[in-house]
């Protein structure tokens, strides 16, 4: 017989499918051999429906020596893993696929023709795996399926387990068949169709490992930016939560639609500093106890801040191959910010910054006060809310100012530098936007503020201007003072309501800034505000110059405050660095 008509009897116009069963196999199958008639005459036809067929007598033979191994008692072998079928099914599509090829290379196509019925044999078995609901394909699935638990020793009984593995078999099938077929079309563009049968994969790769490879390229990364400890740590952070809630080995293979969407439904539910308050408590548990509580959740802009951890993540695991996409891209949070950027934080209104800056403390640090204050903390208590409210700095670009960092242009215009570290000061900003000079105040300069740097220079030339204030873990000089002023300096003064902070100073100089009509580079080179789209163009020459924006700083100006009582006689440093 013709090893094209393998297992093909014809008897008389109608060919018959004829097969002898394994000796050890009988007692399962209950017959010696399995026969069928085909009922067509056309001997292409019965190739066609032999090819099929036989896939449902190899996944009955297989069930056979499968129940053979155990003895029909599954319950003794151990439930399998299915990081470790994985595992297996890689193996058997390398394996299948090499013998395949090799299969080719021994008994190549005789003919045009036969190549082209061996081409459209392998788009027949494609196409029948494709079918969900095809039974010749769901007998292709079982017979590999037990082929895999025989070899890894183990059994299924979570229905969407076997489920799941099923559909990632068909996978496997695919995977080799389109192979086949890509060798028979002599196109070698591909080593593979579906990344999960990449041979250059990790065969083991879990989201635990892909956040350990992520965060080692951003230390590397963070390294070489100078980024604060502060926002390091910050990432670390949304990475240790990502791990808790997703689980350190789920397998990317699972990580999905419905992971993503089980991240946010816990983003969303998830209270405010969990760290803080219920520190010990897994995440549900958190959830349930501040829903007794009544304790708020997470504000939609700290959700979002998590998931675009979770999305670089997983960018990363697309980027090495893991994922063939990332199922996380575009994710927003349930609930939706209701607060524009610009109301998240309001400025201070003119009766509280008149209340505050010509308050009991700042009345005790006028020239001619009877009973000055002299406490240490005095001059950054003084100096930083001055600074911020003339200035729009942060407390930080303040509070790590060195005596170096107060400058004079050749044109005479007074201004402060705020820029990273060159030397052994641990110094930061917060973008690149935030490198700026900033044009001094006449009102700082009539207040004494250059008097002040020459005094602290005197003492150390090359030292921090508020050397009381040291750097917290994350760097941070303006920790302490923030935290001071926050909680008992503000409060001795004013009330402040809901969405105002010491930071809301900042806000105060940007809408004195639009109400004198500042132009938007001004804006920009004050503060780091954006004010919109910029051209390329903008960019070029020095749009930072002090010299350029004095005449803008010069007027922002407070209805109703008067600090008159605080300017100090004495003639102004006449320094020149630049």
């Amino acid at each position: 017989m013709s090893p094209k008509n393998q297992y093909l009897v014809r008897r008389g116009n109608i060919w018959h499918y004829s097969r002898r069963v394994p000796q050890n196999a009988r007692k399962y199958i209950g017959t010696q051999f399995i026969k069928k008639s085909l009922g067509v005459s056309d001997v292409k036809e019965a190739r066609r429906l032999r090819n099929i067929y036989s896939i449902q007598v190899d996944a009955r033979f297989a069930a056979s020596e499968h129940k053979i191994s155990t003895d029909g008692d599954s319950s003794a072998l151990p439930q399998a893993s299915l990081r470790d079928l994985i595992n297996y099914l890689r193996q058997y599509v390398a394996e299948s696929d090499e013998l395949a090829a090799r299969h080719l290379v021994q008994k190549p196509p005789e003919d045009e023709e036969q190549r082209r019925e061996m081409l459209k044999e392998n788009e027949i078995a494609l196409q029948v795996l494709k079918t969900h609901e095809d039974p010749n394909g769901q007998q292709w699935l079982y017979s590999v399926s037990n082929e895999l638990l025989e070899r890894a020793g183990a059994h299924l009984e979570d229905k969407a387990l076997i489920a799941e593995f099923a559909e990632l078999i068909r996978r496997g099938l695919i995977e080799i068949q389109s192979r086949a077929l890509d060798r028979l079309e002599h196109n070698f563009a591909k080593t593979f169709h579906d990344v999960l049968f990449d041979p250059d994969r990790h065969p083991e790769i879990t989201f635990g490992k892909l956040t350990d490879i992520f965060w080692e390229e951003k230390l590397e990364e963070y390294d070489q930016n100078s980024v604060s400890r502060k926002w390091v740590d910050k990432i670390q952070s949304n990475l240790s939560l990502l791990r808790e809630a997703i689980g350190e080995n789920l397998p990317l293979s699972k990580l999905n639609d419905d992971v993503v969407q089980g991240i946010r439904r816990i983003l969303g539910r998830l209270p405010k500093n969990r760290n803080k308050l219920y520190k010990k408590l897994t995440i549900p548990a958190a959830v349930e106890a501040a829903q007794k509580d009544g304790h708020p959740t997470l504000d939609p802009t700290t959700q979002s801040q998590y998931l675009n951890t979770l999305v670089n993540v997983l960018d990363v695991g697309v980027r090495k191959g893991f994922l063939r996409h990332n199922p996380a891209a575009g994710v927003k949070p349930i609930k939706r910010q209701t607060l524009a950027a610009s109301e998240k934080r309001l400025p201070w209104r003119e009766d509280q910054i008149i209340k505050f800056f010509t308050g009991k403390f700042y009345q005790s640090c006028r020239p001619d006060s009877q009973n000055p204050y002299k406490k240490l903390d005095r001059d950054w208590r003084f100096w930083i809310p001055l600074v911020m409210l003339f200035t729009g700095a942060r407390p930080n670009e303040i509070s790590q100012l060195l005596v170096g960092d107060v400058k004079r242009t050749e044109n005479g215009t007074w201004y402060i530098d705020v820029l990273e570290s060159e030397d052994d000061h641990e110094k930061s900003i917060k973008t690149l936007s935030s490198r700026r000079m900033i044009p001094l105040h006449p009102e700082l300069v009539k207040i004494g503020f250059l008097q002040f740097v020459d005094k602290i220079k005197s003492v150390n030339p090359t030292g921090r201007l508020f050397p009381n204030l040291t750097p917290d873990q994350n760097g941070n000089t303006a920790h302490y003072a923030t935290r001071r002023l926050r909680e008992k300096f503000i409060p001795e003064e004013i009330i402040l309501d809901n969405r105002q902070t010491l930071y809301s100073l900042r806000h105060n100089v940007r809408d004195a800034l639009r109400r004198i009509k500042a132009p938007p580079e001004t804006l920009r080179a004050i503060a780091g505000w954006s004010p919109g789209s910029t051209s390329v163009s903008d960019d070029y020459g020095t749009p930072g110059n002090p010299d350029f924006h004095i005449n803008s700083v010069e007027k922002i100006a407070y209805s109703g405050l008067d600090l008159s009582f605080l300017h100090i006689d004495g003639p102004v440093p006449s320094g020149s660095e630049k």
